[in-house]
């Protein structure tokens, strides 16, 4: 259970993190970074600052400083950062995280970066470095950064804002929150498969991706919050939080597990039975050989893959039922079901013929 103290007083702070065994070197402080800290049930090490909370494991205690400027606060592994100012004769090395907060969307060409909430004045985001900060010089200081990095993908799931955002003052998203808190099934209840769709778009276009379907792109557009400047073939998906991952692929199981026929999806289809019934050779007839080398392609774009051939590519981009996120050589044919495999056998033996 987390504890959310908002003591705005940096002596406090220091008393409490010295309990902790936890050091604090302020750069400079504002309000929006004077915090608290205190631990939890499990003894982790819990930072709350006016509007964030971070949670750190038990065992960061002692061995992590923390740096506060007025628009940020970093983290830093102690031992690393001391051999590595020892070594240069400057402060540097051994940062493991930032929280910074902007009014601006300036982060988005960072390498390494994830979305922690927005309020309605601006976005608090977390970045990662992507060289090395461990002092390497030291096997002990070494191994001591590396058990402190192993744990950043625990710590990215416990950085929460921790204000109630007014949703209502967003009435241009489908969900608000879905870059901030997890959707469950029944957000997605009476949504039609378009309306999936576009959440899921919706948070791409959180990041500035553009889309090939010229009424998606209206779409988009005419959001105030929307800034398009990434085309759709260029996108990385990796830019992507853990809630917006994690939404993304219940959205994409809600499309593929729910049946949206009445809604005329299937016209989408060249086959749409391909994933659930085995097919026959009459169901092929009359196809062409180009035809039926698309169906199999659909089956594979069911499960998200991407396609090294533009036209293809921008086939199933037309389509509202499809999110390709793995690219093809990443894509691993075990996904398929024993239909899907049994299809894709028959549909190569009648396109040989053809």
């Amino acid at each position: 259970m987390k504890k959310n103290y908002f003591t705005r007083v940096l002596a406090i702070l220091l008393a409490l993190c010295m309990s902790a065994s936890f050091s604090v070197t302020a750069l400079a402080v504002s309000e929006r970074w004077e915090s608290s800290t205190s631990r939890d049930e499990y003894n982790n090490i819990c930072i709350d600052f006016a509007e964030v909370q971070v949670v750190l494991p038990s065992d960061w205690g002692g061995k992590v400083q923390m740096n506060i400027s007025t628009d940020s606060v970093s983290f830093y592994h102690i031992a690393s950062r001391d051999a590595w100012t020892d070594a240069l004769g400057y402060e540097n090395g051994g940062h493991l995280f930032t929280i910074c907060y902007t009014e601006e969307e300036d982060y988005t060409n960072l390498p390494d970066y994830m979305v922690i909430g927005r309020t309605l004045e601006g976005t608090y985001y977390a970045w990662f470095p992507t060289d090395v900060q461990a002092y390497t010089d030291d096997l002990t200081i070494s191994n001591e950064y590396t058990s402190l990095y192993n744990d950043l993908d625990w710590i990215k799931a416990n950085i929460t804002l921790t204000i109630d955002v007014i949703l209502e003052e967003y009435p241009e998203y489908i969900f608000p929150e879905s870059s901030t808190s997890y959707l469950t099934e029944s957000d997605l209840s009476g949504m039609t498969a378009d309306e999936v769709q576009m959440a899921i778009n919706e948070i791409y276009a959180r990041h500035h991706r553009k889309f090939l379907k010229d009424d998606v792109q209206a779409y988009f557009d005419a959001k105030s919050w929307y800034s398009g400047t990434i085309e759709a073939e260029d996108f990385d998906v990796s830019v992507m939080n853990i809630y917006e991952s994690a939404n993304i692929n219940l959205m994409v199981n809600y499309l593929n597990t729910h049946d949206f026929s009445s809604d005329g999806e299937d016209d989408e289809y060249i086959l749409p039975q391909s994933s659930d019934t085995y097919l026959t050779s009459s169901d092929l007839a009359g196809m062409t050989a180009d035809e039926i080398q698309m169906a199999i392609n659909e089956i594979y774009a069911r499960h998200h893959r991407r396609f090294n051939t533009a036209s293809i590519q921008e086939y199933f981009d037309s389509k509202s039922w499809y999110t390709g996120t793995i690219n093809a050589e990443d894509f691993d044919v075990s996904v398929l079901s024993a239909i899907e495999t049994a299809n894709i056998s028959l549909m190569l033996e009648v396109k040989a013929t053809r």
